[in-house]
């Protein structure tokens, strides 16, 4: 049974949920918001893409997180990737068991194997609202927050950070 709001990653974790947004006007994008075990804002993203399958977007969300990983990712002690595509998370879940005792050979895949654990996990749609309003906005303009001082950062999202952090006593 999938919770009904956002839940942190084990200690010693960080946890990034990733989202893909597709509008009616074939406009793409993709985001994701990387927290960690006290429910923490460590970063944010989104990027405009181009595809028009929602599940290849949700896919590409995975990938392009090559793009926003940083070195002090890897002092965690495991990265928690969690989206809300069922169908997408199961495929990556058994790929990742299969290659358990080797490294990955996709190269779209293979920054992952720098990390000491990985966990795919499936979220509701509830669980995942900050990715999704990042996927929402990476539709118009690409982004990468670092901080929550950065004023392009729009007040929906504090918000929802807030919100979120507030009902599980975070923070």
């Amino acid at each position: 049974m999938l919770s009904n709001s956002w839940h942190p990653p084990p200690p010693g974790w960080i946890k990034i949920n990733v989202d893909a947004s597709l509008k009616c006007n074939n406009m793409e994008g993709v985001g994701g918001v990387v927290r960690d075990e006290k429910g923490r804002f460590l970063l944010a993203f989104g990027a405009d893409f181009v595809h028009w399958d929602i599940s290849q977007l949700e896919l590409m969300a995975i990938f392009f997180l090559k793009d926003i990983v940083k070195d002090w990712m890897f002092d965690y002690q495991g990265l928690m990737i969690e989206g809300d595509n069922s169908n997408i998370i199961k495929a990556l879940q058994i790929e990742w068991k299969k290659s358990k005792n080797k490294d990955i050979t996709d190269g779209r895949l293979a920054f992952l194997n720098d990390f000491k654990q990985v966990l795919f996990s499936l979220c509701s749609r509830n669980c995942n609202k900050l990715a999704d309003i990042c996927a929402n906005l990476g539709v118009y303009n690409s982004f990468n927050w670092v901080d929550l001082w950065d004023k392009d950062i729009p007040p929906s999202f504090l918000s929802c950070l807030k919100e979120e952090c507030d009902a599980l006593g975070l923070l």
